[in-house]
């Protein structure tokens, strides 16, 4: 699966309690990073409305200051696999460009993630 930064999937997530689809965004393709999508709002979130997302079954927030998911891509398309609904195990969208820099200042935020992580991302997604 060829991913760009901001792309959007929804595999089985084996980090949700209890295990089952979320939707992931593509931070860093090259390392196949990612951040999820809540349907709540967290600390360090940022709104992604669905009027901009048409992917989504409603308004929703990406967790900037979440956990970094990294993966494989043999994991991935496992996960893909797993989530039950054929239609959905490609690339669904991508984050909207208008909320884009707010993720970019969310993540640089980011207490979670090492500064290196925080480098690779943001010179992923086109920050400065």
């Amino acid at each position: 699966m060829q991913l760009s930064a901001w792309d959007v999937i929804w595999p089985c997530d084996p980090g949700a309690k209890p295990p089952k689809p979320k939707m992931w965004v593509c931070v860093e393709p090259d390392r196949l990073w990612f951040l999820r999508i809540n349907s709540t709002e967290k600390d360090g979130s940022i709104e992604l409305p669905k009027a901009l997302h048409p992917f989504l079954d409603r308004d929703s927030w990406l967790h900037c200051h979440g956990e970094l998911i990294e993966t494989d891509e043999a994991k991935l398309l496992t996960l893909l696999e797993r989530q039950g609904m054929p239609a959905r195990r490609g690339i669904l969208g991508a984050i909207a460009p208008g909320v884009r820099a707010e993720a970019i200042a969310a993540i640089e935020r980011s207490k979670l993630l090492a500064a290196t992580q925080k480098t690779s991302i943001v010179a992923a997604l086109g920050g400065p």
